[in-house]
Formats: C-alpha cells, structure tokens, sequence
C-alpha cells in the first residue's frame, strides 16, 4: 500500500520493455548482447506481448542467450499463436509437424497452419528465400494464389483419413474464432 508521499506503483511498459531487447539483441545504439535482450523480451512477454512472446520463442529456438529449449519455443510460440501472432501460429504449426518441443500431431499443425493463412498474408520465394524443391513448391503455390500456410495445410491433409481432416477442419474454425477473430 502506497503512502501519502510515495507514487501509485505503475503496470511496466511492454513496449519499451520489447524495443530494448531488440536494440539488445540487434546491437542497436547497444553492445549486442542475447542475455539482456531475453531479459526483457521475458518481461514484456510476461505482460502478455505477443511480439515479444514470439521474440523469445526465437531465442529457446536458437539457443541465443539461454539454452536451446524446444519446448520453452512451443510454449512461447503457443502464447503468441493464441495472440493472433501470424509467424507465431505458423512456427507451432511447423512444431507440431516435426514434434518439436510438442508431441508430434498433425491435426494440430494442421489446425495452427490453418490459422496463420487465415489473415490471408501472401509468402512468396522472394519474401522467403529457398532453394531446389521448397523454392519450387513455395514459388507453385504463390503463382496458384495459396499462402505458404494453405500449401502446409493442404499437404497435411492429403495424409489425414476423412475423419481426422474433418475434426482438424472443426479445430480450425473453433480456434479462429478465439484466437484469430479477437485480433483483426
């Protein structure tokens, strides 16, 4: 309880707290430094910011400035996704493809990759450099006018029975509304 002569405690601010670890981690106006930037990428994540939260997914991903943890990256990435964070929702797709950090599912991949296409963002080769076969596939469904995320969603669903395309589909539709909708 504050006194008469001390100020009302204020909530720390997210965005600062985001911008700083990236001057941290980029070396911007800073020393680079990968503890410091995950230091406040933690605290801005913790307030629930869902750039930070995936900043930090990036960093257990990368092992840059803590430990390489597979499952620290889903469970950041998993926060972002349900905050409507597109390259989050598609990094959780793209775990639960491979298992990583998450039990392997392809319904749930399914269902994450759906949502990262639902806003409709188009990656093309140029804006997501590859080479041989993916460069191809991204390039073919960038002419066909899918999202890298539809072309995903789409192959997964060839290897899904009916039933499970069907309960994947339903997932989707029930995540969209809560995870997708509150964020347009």
């Amino acid at each position: 309880m504050s006194t008469a002569n001390e100020a009302p405690s204020k909530p720390d601010n997210a965005d600062a707290q985001f911008n700083l670890a990236l001057r941290y981690q980029d070396g911007d106006g800073v020393s680079r430094d990968f503890e410091k930037a995950a230091h406040w990428f933690t605290r801005a994540a913790g307030q629930g910011h869902a750039a930070a939260q995936y900043s930090l997914a990036l960093m257990y991903g990368k092992g840059q400035g803590m430990d390489l943890d597979p499952t620290k990256s889903a469970y950041w990435n998993r926060k972002a996704a349900q905050r409507g964070h597109q390259a989050a929702q598609f990094s959780l797709a793209t775990s639960y493809e491979k298992g990583l950090g998450v039990p392997q599912d392809r319904k749930m991949a399914y269902v994450w990759f759906a949502l990262a296409g639902a806003k409709g963002a188009k990656q093309t080769s140029a804006a997501r450099p590859a080479t041989g076969a993916v460069s191809f596939r991204i390039a073919l469904s960038a002419q066909k006018g899918y999202t890298v995320c539809d072309s995903n969603r789409n192959r997964l669903a060839l290897k899904m029975s009916e039933t499970e395309r069907q309960a994947a589909e339903q997932l989707a539709q029930e995540y969209f509304l809560k995870y997708v909708m509150p964020f347009r």
